[in-house]
């Protein structure tokens, strides 16, 4: 019964919500005339309006993105690129997950154009500014050697990707954070303070992860998953390492 509390406690807070905009619309009916309903659903009409249209200069403002190669052809500060990966995509993430509807497929779209959107940008990070954050589901699952206070942690033993990504951290100065969630990742940046963030995760978490993070310019690199989700999970070394040089200049 204790488990049950939460959840009563907010179906008693909808169901009130829903009978007290019940009462208002009811005693609206009442109080205003005809003519100051048909006003307002005139407002309503013009939002939804402004919104549709913001919607379609969204969705041109994706397929401009994903069809722009190189990235070099979009501008950073355009208006289209904004609405499509501030207000577009967010939208469609949010629908494709309520209704179960290829949710990876249209996150991959996403962190797809995110990521041509940040290389148009022409970046350039200093390297000990320049943050990298891998999934904890990197390291072996049968490492006897678990990795909880960075990458010093690691005894390079070559069952997994960490050892090469330590040995590149160290060549190329940069600092890498392994984060169990999308709560630990924000919290190492907030911490760290990076100029700069190339995330390694699953379409979920890197989508997720870059709707959240505000003002700082994120790319993706999609991790590698032979066993399943959240299981000796590797990432590509060479993209991983060429994205790395190419924000650092």
């Amino acid at each position: 019964m204790e488990q049950n509390k939460p959840f009563q406690k907010l179906s008693v807070l909808v169901i009130t919500g829903f009978m007290l905009l019940t009462i208002v619309i009811a005693a609206a009916a009442d109080f205003f005339s005809m003519a100051a309903f048909q006003n307002l659903f005139y407002v309503i009409a013009v939002i939804l309006l402004l919104l549709f249209f913001a919607m379609i200069a969204g969705f041109l403002g994706m397929v401009r993105i994903i069809s722009t190669q190189p990235a070099a052809g979009l501008k950073e500060k355009s208006l289209w690129s904004r609405l499509a990966l501030k207000l577009f995509m967010p939208v469609l993430l949010g629908i494709s997950s309520l209704f179960h509807y290829r949710k990876d497929e249209i996150r991959h779209v996403y962190i797809k154009a995110n990521n041509e959107y940040v290389l148009s940008r022409s970046i350039k990070s200093d390297p000990e500014k320049t943050l990298v954050i891998l999934p904890h589901c990197i390291q072996s699952s049968k490492c006897m050697f678990r990795i909880r206070n960075g990458l010093e942690d690691c005894r390079q033993c070559g069952s997994c990707n960490v050892g090469e990504i330590k040995k590149l951290a160290n060549e190329l100065g940069v600092r890498v954070e392994l984060a169990t969630g999308g709560t630990s990742a924000r919290k190492i940046i907030m911490d760290t303070k990076p100029q700069m963030v190339i995330a390694v995760a699953c379409e979920r978490d890197l989508s997720s992860g870059i709707m959240d993070v505000k003002g700082l310019p994120v790319y993706g690199i999609l991790n590698q998953r032979p066993n399943g989700p959240c299981k000796d999970t590797f990432v590509d070394i060479v993209e991983l390492e060429k994205m790395i040089r190419h924000f650092t200049g």
